[in-house]
């Protein structure tokens, strides 16, 4: 497996275009390769040379630069005796795709563009009919722009690996930090809380003897400094359970994405400061939705949009699915979300027409 890591298969960042690259190389090759009725070993070994010559170019090494000069002297034999001038863009799409800094990036495609041009400007000229000037004009455009299509491209693909490394990344500094969180809480409130009860327990053992009356009132304390840690206890499960709008948004997606649902989001960012308990309302009622949305729906988008004024927080939840025809009073489980927005004094309102739309109003504290 190391062997075939290290000579064979491509980079695993790369994902699978240079595999269909290389597919694409022997679909185009493969005519030349059985003329006249007989295998063409010097084509099929040329080939070779260059696929290895590509696939060891997709890593920046001391190498690079006889790797990829020697990708463009055979390209340049083939376009000559096989007409096969499409391998350039193998080698533009390569330069292209590496993290190169600008001045490398340069002065590849510099070497790139004086064997490509060179080249298939010869073969214009002795094959000026073959090509036409549609021909020619299409490929001095894939000739020259190849490279530079593919480094917009490349940076595109490296600037979205880095964004979900960074979202990743913060997700683990959040749930550490949201450990150190509760961890602080139990140590503070429940670990003082505990060392009391421990003394008031050994108080009371060395007092059952002596002075009961006291011995009864230490144990009175020991219980109730019980229900009070039982209630603290409950108040942190509670404030573990309650969920943002974010949290919530960001479950949904990976859900509605599982079936091929999109979901959008229209000016999320300005229930990030709204208050926690409405948010873990709202958060409960985006999962409900997102999850009907997912069982009924058979929609292609899911859209959620959220805004505010002087008097209510607002959220409309909407798909482009096959709505319903009559609206029911349990449509997307209506009693439960209706009974959700009572509690922070909030109203909802659903329509049908085309897919499904919820409207959410929740009036802002006085």
């Amino acid at each position: 497996m190391t062997f075939l890591e290290n000579h064979v298969l491509f980079p695993k960042r790369f994902g699978i275009m240079p595999y269909f690259w290389a597919f694409s190389l022997i679909a185009l090759s493969s005519q030349s390769l059985f003329e006249k009725n007989s295998f063409n070993w010097i084509l099929f070994s040329l080939l070779l040379i260059f696929l290895k010559l590509y696939r060891d170019g997709y890593e920046i090494n001391r190498l690079l630069p006889l790797q990829i000069v020697g990708q463009l002297i055979i390209t340049t034999y083939l376009v000559y005796e096989y007409n096969l001038g499409t391998l350039f863009i193998f080698t533009a799409w390569e330069i292209g795709s590496l993290p190169f800094k600008n001045k490398q990036f340069y002065r590849y495609t510099a070497i790139y563009l004086i064997f490509s041009i060179l080249c298939i400007s010869g073969n214009i000229l002795v094959n000026f009919k073959s090509y036409g000037i549609y021909g020619i004009i299409i490929t001095a455009v894939f000739a020259v722009g190849s490279p530079f299509a593919a480094r917009s491209l490349g940076n595109s693909y490296r600037r979205m690996y880095r964004l979900k490394q960074n979202n990743k990344r913060l997700e683990t500094i959040i749930k550490q930090n949201e450990r150190e969180r509760i961890s602080k809480d139990l140590h503070d409130n429940l670990g003082q809380s505990f060392s009391l009860i421990t003394l008031k327990a050994e108080l009371a053992d060395k007092l059952m003897d002596k002075n009961a009356e006291q011995a009864r009132q230490e144990i009175k304390d020991i219980a109730a400094t019980s229900r009070d840690d039982l209630s603290l206890v409950r108040q942190i499960v509670s404030d573990l359970n309650q969920k943002s709008i974010a949290e919530a948004m960001i479950e949904e997606e990976n859900n509605l994405r599982i079936v091929n649902i999109i979901q959008q989001s229209n000016n999320e960012k300005v229930s990030a400061t709204w208050p926690i308990k409405i948010q873990n309302v709202l958060a409960a009622i985006i999962k409900e939705a997102s999850t009907n949305i997912i069982k009924y729906s058979k929609a292609h988008t899911a859209t959620f949009d959220f805004g505010q004024d002087h008097d209510y927080y607002t959220l409309d939840i909407s798909d482009d699915g096959v709505g319903y025809k009559k609206v029911r009073k349990d449509s997307f489980g209506l009693t439960g979300i209706s009974q959700r927005l009572s509690d922070i004094n909030g109203v909802i309102d659903i329509s049908s027409d085309h897919g499904t739309i919820l409207k959410i109003k929740v009036k802002k504290a006085d």
